[in-house]
């Protein structure tokens, strides 16, 4: 049940393993989800061209980065890209500069063919809907521990009648459960 009360909501806990995939990131070096064992993973879909939720779910990574302090080298930071019309390594670095994700150090944009992109997106339960002037998908970012395990899924909680409900802002919910796993919870 949801309340109108700040910081109930928690996001949904997962324990399953984190599906392992390969794509291309905005420097165009390949990368693999498990080249990162050992660090926690912060995991979020997002479109290359979205003008709305999307950066905002970048401000809040790159807050979360900046409070996680000396903590934030041992987490890295990756978006996979769910715009396949805007889907070359040209159109991810565009986008990491302008949302000034190339501040956190340890952040992939990563991006490949829908062939290659449409695998990671059905991994994840990310619906991808696109639209004529903007593209519709599953907003939400996974939370993956050190081992490779999906540990948590965060979004915006909505009531049942599709309205947001008020909650603890999306960088501070990250890097709460950040340290749990980094603390080995």
């Amino acid at each position: 049940m949801l309340t109108d009360t700040p910081g109930d909501y928690e996001g949904t806990s997962l324990d399953s393993p984190a599906v392992d995939f390969r794509l291309k990131d905005q420097n165009g070096t390949t990368i693999a989800l498990s080249d990162f064992r050992g660090r926690v993973v912060v995991l979020a879909f997002l479109d290359s061209q979205c003008r709305e939720v999307c950066p905002l779910t970048a401000a809040h990574l790159r807050a979360a980065n900046q409070m996680l302090g000396d903590d934030a080298a041992a987490v890295a930071f990756i978006g996979v890209n769910v715009n396949a019309q805007a889907n070359t390594v040209e159109d991810v670095v565009a986008i990491t500069s302008k949302w000034k994700l190339d501040e956190i150090p340890t952040w992939h944009f990563l991006t490949g063919s829908t062939e290659e992109l449409e695998p990671v997106w059905k991994a994840y339960g990310i619906a991808v809907i696109p639209g004529e002037d903007e593209i519709q998908h599953t907003p939400g970012v996974f939370l993956i521990d050190q081992t490779g395990n999906q540990r948590w899924y965060v979004s915006t909680p909505f009531d049942e009648t599709g309205t947001p409900q008020w909650t603890t802002p999306l960088s501070e919910l990250l890097v709460r459960h950040i340290r749990k796993l980094l603390s080995g919870g």
